[in-house]
């Protein structure tokens, strides 16, 4: 296929690039994998706090009931929406004083705080591990950039790797026997042998993976990455939204609830299977009405509609959906949910944590190899 000196220089640069990016590379595998399940495991940390306070009652408060319920807690600032969930024993949440959260018992309304705090801590830490190699989740702005360079960098070294691997992994003969090899398992290797068999075999088959997360990875780490994924549509990207430095709550203001009972019904009607409702909570009776339903999880963009409506008479204002956004708008929202398997239900997200375990095998295994070729002789070999 390739002149051996090609193949030579192919395999040197596949070398160099792991040894050189290979810790980095596996930080992100470690923290991608703790974090393949996280929502699953944060909500059911705050069902167990729901459990915990059932009274036996399991008629949900209606929207009206939970803002008395918010008003009567001694909370400051004003919540700027609530959110319903249909799956049993789930909080109903207030967001509040910029994106605060506050859980609210679904059917008695007791405070539960802020729900797993400590739990959201941990993910966050992750998050940032991840993306910016610090515990804090807001780094200064110095070392976010070089620790957002720095793992955004592994990641370019990773798809190098991949493609170099790749490259490699072409046996010299095209027979089926050659392929073979370095396509099965064989459990009764040892040593050098066996590591290279699983260095090949789990690295083809987990290569589409691994190809999926490098991109998605260097679309969500590089502006111009970024840039491109929009421009291949004939769009500009959207401008980032700063952020306030702003500190403190901000006053409360009064929430004009007199029909948000009658919007939760109305969402409920045009969604029955409707699984999350998100209201924005209006501070004026005028103030149009806004409802977001979703009948999947978060990880579904294209199963959410928008809804404004009239506060009088509940007439559609206007209708969003994710067929209505532009092509390059829905393109970089399923990047963001294909690189975390959150597009694909819980069945993608274990095809996350599978592959990043690949990949931590894929390393140790690498590693490994490396050794043995630089630290250790080979023994002869019989014809």
């Amino acid at each position: 296929m390739f002149h051996p000196t090609i193949h030579r220089c192919i395999f040197w640069v596949h070398l160099v690039t792991g040894i050189a990016a290979g810790l980095v590379i596996l930080m992100l595998a470690v923290t991608g994998l703790l974090m393949s399940f996280e929502t699953q495991i944060v909500d059911g940390v705050e069902r167990s706090i729901v459990r915990e306070k059932f009274n036996g009652d399991i008629t949900p408060l209606t929207a009206a009931e939970m803002i008395a319920a918010f008003e009567k807690a001694d909370i400051q600032g004003s919540p700027s929406s609530l959110s319903y969930s249909s799956v049993a024993n789930t909080p109903t949440l207030f967001l509040a004083n910029r994106g605060e959260r506050h859980l609210f018992h679904p059917t008695t309304g007791e405070s539960l705080g802020k729900g797993a705090v400590k739990t959201r801590q941990f993910f966050k830490s992750v998050l940032s591990i991840h993306r910016w190699l610090t515990f804090s989740s807001e780094p200064s702005g110095s070392w976010k950039d070089i620790g957002g360079q720095i793992t955004g960098g592994g990641t370019l070294g990773f798809l190098l790797l991949l493609i170099s691997g790749l490259i490699i992994w072409i046996p010299k003969k095209l027979r089926w026997n050659a392929f073979k090899a370095v396509l099965t398992i064989h459990p009764r290797l040892k040593g050098r042998a066996r590591d290279w068999n699983w260095h090949n075999v789990i690295g083809i088959w987990a290569s589409p993976f691994i190809l999926t997360l490098c991109l998605t990875g260097i679309i969500m780490s590089y502006p111009w990455a970024n840039r491109l994924l929009f421009q291949s549509f004939g769009e500009t990207p959207p401008l980032r939204k700063m952020q306030t430095g702003q500190r403190g709550a901000p006053a409360r203001k009064p929430i004009a609830h007199h029909r948000l009972d009658a919007l939760a019904e109305f969402a409920k009607r045009k969604v029955p299977a409707w699984q999350n409702i998100v209201m924005e909570l209006p501070t004026t009776p005028d103030q149009p009405l806004v409802v977001t339903i979703a009948d999947a999880g978060r990880g579904r963009p294209d199963r959410r509609e928008k809804f404004t409506l009239d506060p009088v008479s509940l007439a559609i204002l206007k209708h969003e959906t994710f067929a209505d956004m532009k092509p390059g708008q829905r393109a970089r929202q399923i990047v963001r949910w294909l690189h975390t398997g959150e597009l694909g239900g819980w069945p993608g997200q274990l095809l996350a944590l599978l592959t990043c375990s690949a990949v931590i095998v894929l390393l140790g295994t690498g590693f490994t190899l490396s050794i043995r070729r630089f630290f250790q002789k080979r023994k002869p070999t019989t014809a």
